[in-house]
């Protein structure tokens, strides 16, 4: 921590020089006020690629950037029940395809330009343009671009293409946060405007750190509580973990698990932790042989010792999962927990599907995720008794989302928390963009469509608990484990709290004690 000192050298001297009777009547001197900097660190060091545009945000240092400069209307609460940010309130038609949202009044954007209706519009039309290629289009694909409107200058009005029941939660996502209006998309990369708690100082892609100063137009009376941030990315595990420990950083967004143990019971650090559904798993396309026959399906999911993965890939912080993305602690999760591992029921269901001698498959994977090398190892080792062979094809990390995944017919893959609907409809749905299953099921489609149009809680539930479980009877997807989100702070940081959805940040009340 650094302290701006005042040039009060000459006036010291005069002061010096007139006596005791001018100190008495000369106005104290103060120093300046030191300069509070919040120092964050990531997991990912993203380089060029690197972007503060929320419509294109792929990782953590996007996440963290944008959270820290860019507010949304609705953020999620650690139950993923939606809460209020810069809007105030919504209210569906009587058929949940109309929604009416009440903006915050009195919001100014960084440079002092008030918020208003319009740039929500703006926003939320750019994101469904197609021309734009935003990822964002594929979660807003039920958003008529047409039927986004302002009503007036605190209200905004959405059309969907079809009710959705769920749609507050839906626009809760990462690409989301409202820009200023006008804005292009070049502006957007390096120096977007947005009314978050800061505003962005210095940021170039491909250097660290990125820094962001404090918004003196924000909302929220007495907040920040600090003036400054330094946000960098650091890819190492142990490097991580070192930064924290000497001092370098204030925050650490994500730590990996397995090495929690050098920072347990220091006293100047603190480990915090949520429960989620982010989760671990292996996917196969249902259109290519083997995987096209359920039975083969099947028979991967019994030779899973889900126990075993939570241990070696999160080292315990999690909880099995049952080849559902929705938690049983989240609303419309499935309470009845996995089978537990039958090699003989795997072999008979790969028999009766033409295969008695077993069958060779290759799997694909990278270090492009904590766990995804470990999870390939280990499915290895308990696939072998059932006379499932698996050839491990290792990836390079840089390219593993972008050239194997959605491209190789078996990998393995990790999702980041979600909310129900989400979950479900992103990688499951027919038409989903992210269908990494090529898993298409019109009974399951329906059950989404129609949960989504059903005001009644009990009815909607009931809907998408009968989705699970023709997904879990019938889908490409193992999904084996949910992982805590853990991160840790130094001791002296108030105000931080770790969402379980990794990518959801709020350092509006984070402050650092002397």
């Amino acid at each position: 921590m650094s302290m701006d000192k005042p040039q009060t050298g000459a006036i010291s001297r005069r002061l010096l020089l007139a006596g005791t009777a001018v100190l008495a009547a000369t106005p104290r001197v103060f120093a300046a006020a030191a300069t509070k900097t919040l120092r964050l660190a990531t997991g990912e060091a993203d380089g060029v690629k690197g972007t503060l545009d929320p419509a294109f945000g792929n990782n953590d240092n996007d996440a963290a950037r944008a959270s820290l400069v860019f507010e949304r209307l609705v953020v999620p609460d650690p139950g993923f029940a939606p809460q209020p940010q810069l809007a105030l309130t919504w209210t569906p038609d009587a058929t949940g395809q109309i929604w009416t949202f009440a903006l915050r009044p009195g919001v100014a954007f960084q440079d002092g330009t008030p918020f208003t209706a319009s740039d929500v519009v703006y926003t939320y039309r750019r994101l469904v343009d197609p021309k734009l290629g935003s990822p964002a289009a594929a979660i807003l694909s039920q958003v008529d671009p047409d039927g986004i409107r302002a009503v007036d200058d605190h209200t905004v009005e959405f059309k969907l293409r079809s009710p959705s029941v769920e749609f507050p939660l839906l626009i809760a996502n990462r690409f989301t946060y409202v820009v200023k209006a006008g804005q292009t998309s070049e502006q957007l990369r390096t120096a977007g405007i947005g009314t978050g708690p800061f505003k962005v100082d210095h940021f170039v892609p491909g250097e660290e750190p990125s820094v962001y100063a404090r918004n003196e137009h924000y909302w929220q009376p007495g907040k920040p509580k600090v003036d400054r941030v330094e946000l960098r990315g650091i890819a190492e595990d142990s490097s991580r973990v070192a930064a924290l420990l000497a001092n370098q950083v204030d925050i650490v967004l994500e730590l990996p698990v397995r090495s929690l143990q050098r920072l347990e019971g220091n006293k100047d650090v603190t480990i915090q932790s949520a429960r989620t559904n982010a989760w671990f798993g292996l996917a196969a396309f249902s259109d290519v042989p083997p995987f096209d026959d359920v039975r083969v399906r099947q028979a991967l999911k019994l030779v899973v010792n889900r126990d075993q993965y939570l241990k070696a890939v999160v080292g315990g912080h999690g909880t099995v999962a049952n080849d559902t993305p929705v938690a049983p602690w989240q609303n419309y999760g499935l309470p009845d927990a996995p089978k537990p591992p039958d090699i003989a029921g795997a072999k008979k269901l790969l028999a009766d599907a033409g295969h008695p001698n077993g069958i060779d498959i290759e799997l694909y994977t990278s270090a492009a995720d904590s766990g995804l090398l470990e999870v390939a190892a280990l499915f290895q080792a308990q696939a072998a008794p059932a006379g499932i062979r698996v050839t491990i094809n290792k990836a390079p990390a840089a390219d593993y989302w972008s050239n194997i995944w959605l491209k190789k017919p078996f990998v393995v893959t990790s999702w980041n928390a979600r909310a129900a609907d989400e979950a479900l409809a992103l990688p499951f749905l027919s038409t989903g963009e992210w269908n990494e299953t090529h898993w298409r099921n019109k009974e399951f489609d329906g059950l989404i469509f129609e949960a989504r149009r059903t005001l009644d809680d009990a009815k909607r539930s009931a809907l998408y608990q009968q989705a699970q479980h023709l997904l879990q009877q019938d889908g490409g997807a193992i999904i084996l484990l949910y992982a805590d989100t853990v991160g840790a702070s130094r001791a002296n940081v108030r105000g931080y709290r770790i969402h379980p959805q990794k990518i959801n940040h709020d350092f509006s009340d984070v402050s650092i004690d002397d």
